[in-house]
């Protein structure tokens, strides 16, 4: 309601506007022109003005409504903005003008004056009013561009606020008591079993830890490297797992070189991992594979009876970044055999 009544205000003080910009453009080319100056001539030409304007801005909503349907600003401003002008400050204009040339006629024909005097006054008129209407579209174009601006700050700061989420839901998912203390449990096992293997299973789980120190405030990294970190992760995952998760990896060489959002087969195989049974009767596999321009990560479908709690946040926050910078969307499919998470290759150019 408010908006509503801000807006007819707005309406009519840009109305007065006009008219008065209009009889300040009439009189100094009047005067420029060496017409005398003649106060009912004035009386004439602010009722004249009135009756434009009014009919004209009547006429302008109809038009705008019409073309915030057909040619609204976003799609294209610039074919939005000679629209709006070869409508409002042309077609429109023209319509009106006749009108008062017609008016005019019978008024000059009844005195008997010098009609080719008025349609030059006439033609004047129809520039200026010209002028003014786009003044107007102006304002409009200059009101879009405003309104861009605020949008994209606020898309900016909402941005950078989801990508704080994000990185503080990695940083919670790696610090993750549960994760830290499977690992852990891993390595001891392995000193009194095999030192060797423990040696390599703590280089490996230092390398993880450094991949995600670097990789965390990166926007994009290549495809490649998150393979490499992924074999890294995934080789922890195996000992720790053994012979109960097995991964199979099958992206196309060229693809490599394209982005993706760190970390991102990280937060899907531990999401996995968290919501499936994993054991030597039921082993869980995991498939990561691209289809078109996306990347496919798939496991085999074996929920736990009593879930972990999850506020999902991890895969709501993979969703909106991808689509902050990617056209496409990621895609998520459960069946009653497999969960699968489709996300966008983002392509460089």
């Amino acid at each position: 309601m408010l908006v509503e009544k801000s807006n007819k205000t707005l309406r009519r003080s840009l109305l007065w506007l006009s008219i008065l910009l209009y009889l300040l453009l009439h009189e100094l080319l009047m005067s420029l022109l060496g017409y005398q100056f003649f106060f009912l001539d004035f009386i004439s030409r602010y009722i004249t003005a009135i009756f434009i304007f009014v009919c004209l801005f009547y006429l302008n909503r109809k038009t705008i409504f019409n073309l915030d349907s057909k040619h609204p600003w976003p799609n294209d401003p610039i074919k939005r903005f000679a629209f709006q002008s070869l409508q409002q400050a042309g077609i429109n204009n023209l319509q009106v003008q006749i009108v008062i040339v017609i008016i005019t006629y019978f008024r000059y024909a009844i005195l008997e004056e010098n009609l080719f005097l008025s349609y030059k006054l006439q033609l004047y008129q129809f520039i200026i009013v010209a002028f003014v209407m786009e003044l107007n579209i102006l304002y409009d174009f200059g009101q879009y561009l405003i309104n861009q601006w605020h949008s994209s700050r606020l898309q900016q700061e909402t941005f950078e606020k989801e990508k704080a989420q994000f990185n503080l839901e990695l940083l919670r998912n790696q610090i993750n008591p549960h994760f830290l203390f499977n690992n852990l449990n891993t390595l001891s096992s392995l000193i009194y079993e095999d030192q060797d293997r423990a040696a390599d299973f703590l280089r490996m789980l230092s390398k993880v830890y450094r991949n995600i120190l670097e990789f965390r405030n990166r926007e994009l990294i290549s495809i490649e490297e998150e393979l490499n970190f992924f074999e890294n992760y995934s080789q922890l995952l195996t000992i720790r797992f053994e012979g109960m998760l097995f991964f199979e990896v099958n992206i196309t060489e060229e693809l490599k070189k394209e982005s993706i959002i760190p970390l991102t087969f990280q937060m899907l195989i531990e999401n996995a991992i968290k919501h499936n049974i994993i054991s030597r009767s039921k082993n869980l596999h995991i498939k990561i594979f691209n289809k078109g321009n996306f990347i496919i990560i798939e496991n085999n479908l074996q929920l736990k009876e009593n879930l972990e709690f999850s506020s999902k946040l991890g895969l709501q926050m993979i969703q909106s970044r991808f689509e902050s910078l990617s056209k496409e969307k990621v895609l998520i499919e459960e069946t009653s055999e497999y969960f699968r998470v489709q996300v966008p290759v983002i392509f460089n150019s």
